[in-house]
């Protein structure tokens, strides 16, 4: 028995287990092996899986991925219903990588904490946002480097370490976490500016006000998904203007509401969403002569 198997029987990882209930697009089919492990259990999960040669997926949410439908031959290991402590440390919050972004955000608020009002319409984890530096580039922007102290994390040699918000390098939609296959535990976010709860509460509904009203947030989507164009306008103007707003590959469709975000209608498949990004990129460019960049990530 390998030791993963192991872990298994001790610790109660599943296997063959249904992906799509934990992605925002509701799609993916079975990982090969799943787990939901606390923040002790993640080391010994991480050294088993290098010792048997499984590939590793970390979700939170699961937005900004588009998982197979034929499944994954690998561990995913999902942090949104363990890793999911939340409590404030003087002027500083703490966050583990399972902790929602709209959670955080109420969170600060109803702490005094200014500037984290635009996580509220994000519809991804603390994890995630800090791998990926998520943000908006519109209404109010700003990302989450913006408000990050450090990140507590697992690297890829699976050694512990402690990353200030500098040294892993944010971007636009990247730091230097991104893909290095590092896990994160938890993230510290600072007080930058104290304030009156209700009056940032406020703020925070506004911003999810604006989101509902652009984005279409009571759909299964992903999110963006395709990154904005350096220098150019947004991808959603580019989408549109080449006339894709509601245009489907059987059960994916570009939103009519706004047209970089992807919509499941309630059967598509991973391979309807790979067709129609695909066709996206290909009239974008003819029109246009721009590149569209995906922004999620696709898990197979």
């Amino acid at each position: 028995m390998n030791r993963i198997e192991s872990l298994a029987l001790a610790r109660g990882l599943r296997e063959r287990y249904p992906l799509a209930p934990y992605t925002t697009w509701r799609i993916g089919g079975p990982a090969r092996w799943f787990a939901e492990p606390e923040a002790d259990e993640l080391l010994p999960l991480l050294r088993a899986a290098r010792e048997d040669g499984v590939r590793v997926h970390v979700l939170g949410r699961g937005s900004n991925v588009l998982v197979d439908s034929a499944g994954v031959d690998g561990l995913v290991i999902v942090t949104r219903n363990s890793l999911v402590r939340l409590e404030r440390d003087g002027d500083r919050i703490v966050a583990d990588a399972g902790v929602s972004l709209p959670r955080l955000a109420k969170f600060a608020a109803a702490e005094g904490f200014r500037g984290f009002e635009f996580l509220v319409g994000i519809p991804g984890t603390v994890g995630g946002a800090v791998v990926i530096n998520a943000g908006l580039t519109v209404y109010r922007p700003r990302a989450t480097a913006a408000v990050l102290e450090d990140v507590e994390a697992i690297d890829a040699q699976l050694v512990p370490v402690v990353r200030t918000a500098a040294e892993i390098a944010p971007g636009y939609r990247s730091t230097n976490l991104l893909g290095s296959g590092a896990c994160v535990v938890r993230a510290r976010f600072r007080l930058e500016e104290a304030g009156d709860p209700e009056e940032i509460h406020r703020a925070t509904l506004e911003h999810l006000a604006e989101r509902k009203r652009k984005q279409p947030l009571d759909r299964f989507t992903a999110g963006s998904t395709f990154k904005q164009p350096e220098g150019g306008r947004p991808a959603g103007w580019y989408i549109e203007e080449a006339g894709l707003k509601g245009t489907y590959e059987n059960g994916a469709r570009v939103s009519p509401k706004h047209a970089n975000w992807i919509e499941n209608r309630g059967d598509a498949t991973s391979a309807d969403v790979r067709r129609l990004m695909d066709r996206i990129v290909e009239t974008v460019h003819a029109r246009f002569g721009v590149t569209l960049e995906p922004e999620v990530r696709f898990v197979s």
